[in-house]
């Protein structure tokens, strides 16, 4: 902790000069919250400044920027090439984690070995409950792909519920659900499921950047704080939220 708060001290330094502490304001995907939730409060104390974050699903997120929100940061899995024109530089590799299957910790592990076998277990579960691809929540895309290979769709949506900026796996957790469908950090940090990997066919690794935006009141505390999520420090917290960094 000690060196977390003596990097941040050396970055408002850095960025500042002693200037008065900066407000800056991240637009972020859901699926680094986690993340966002244990270091945004850290890098607060150890510089002074105040980070406001503004979540969303990712493609929701987008359509914000495209249609002008003000931010100076933003994090998201992908889809850069769409507000290319509304960040500078190229994004910055904060944390990775896979998509994958929450059932419940008391059940036996379904077989997800191959596409076949992950068809058996859609089939054979009763309720399913997976984030709404047209927000671009980034598991719902994948598995909304998935279930499309696999030629199963439309009766996997009969039986499923879509949802958006809610912890799938507490579905599962709760008795609402068979199966629920998200990031593996997301299923990692919900009592009472075990997470089950997608089959290598349809295995995702999902890697959260950040960039700075064009018109950011703040850009250099925003740069600071990417610095503080990517140093060593940080990436040790990333890892124990079920992340791998950068």
């Amino acid at each position: 902790m000690r060196r977390l708060i003596a990097l941040g001290a050396g970055l408002l330094i850095a960025m500042s000069g002693g200037a008065s502490a900066a407000e800056i304001t991240v637009l972020s995907a859901n699926g680094v919250k986690l993340i966002m939730e244990a270091l945004a409060p850290q890098f607060e104390r150890a510089t002074c400044n105040k980070v406001t974050m503004k979540y969303g699903e990712a493609g929701d997120l987008r359509k914000r920027i495209i249609g002008g929100e003000a931010f100076d940061l933003t994090i998201l899995p992908a889809g850069w090439d769409e507000i290319r024109g509304k960040i500078t530089g190229n994004p910055v590799g904060i944390g990775r984690t896979d998509v994958g299957m929450a059932v419940p910790a008391a059940a036996p592990k379904p077989d997800t070995t191959s596409a076949e076998a992950l068809k058996r277990t859609l089939l054979s579960a009763k309720s399913i409950v997976y984030t709404d691809p047209k927000t671009g929540g980034i598991s719902g895309v994948v598995f909304a792909r998935a279930i499309e290979q696999i030629g199963i769709a439309e009766e996997v949506n009969k039986k499923s519920k879509v949802v958006a900026g809610v912890p799938n796996a507490t579905f599962v957790a709760k008795g609402e659900a068979d199966l629920a469908v998200q990031l593996a950090s997301e299923i990692l940090a919900v009592p009472g499921v075990q997470f089950v990997p997608m089959p290598p066919e349809f295995r995702a690794s999902i890697t959260f950047s950040g960039a700075i935006g064009t018109m950011a009141k703040k850009p250099a505390a925003a740069k600071a704080l990417i610095d503080f999520l990517i140093a060593p420090e940080g990436a040790s917290v990333i890892k124990s939220k079920g992340y791998e960094p950068g």
